[in-house]
């Protein structure tokens, strides 16, 4: 079974392959991103309108336009996939943990 992964590394919207139980394994988002900080999309309904939208289409196999994708992208940049984001998430730590010092 297939599903859509975002690489973050790669900046990069890919297909992501799960386990024979149907389990997603961290960075199993194709072979081109293995190592890299990936994250699997989940219900398209948890995400916000853009990505959401082209989520669906890619499900459904409909067309994507591309002031869709501009607005998937934008959203993506302007953090929406942040919480997803183990890069971000360790820099917020971080940043927490020199501030308590």
């Amino acid at each position: 079974m297939a599903d859509f992964g975002y690489c973050f590394d790669c900046n990069e919207m890919n297909y992501a392959i799960t386990d024979r139980n149907g389990v997603f394994e961290f960075n199993k988002i194709s072979s081109n991103h293995f190592g890299h900080n990936c994250h699997v999309f989940g219900k398209p309904n948890d995400y916000c309108p853009p990505i959401r939208n082209v989520l669906t289409k890619l499900n459904m196999g409909a067309e994507i336009g591309h002031n869709e994708i501009v607005l998937f992208k934008l959203a993506i940049g302007l953090g929406e996939l942040d919480k997803y984001n183990k890069t971000i998430e360790s820099e917020i730590e971080i940043n927490q943990q020199r501030l308590e010092i």
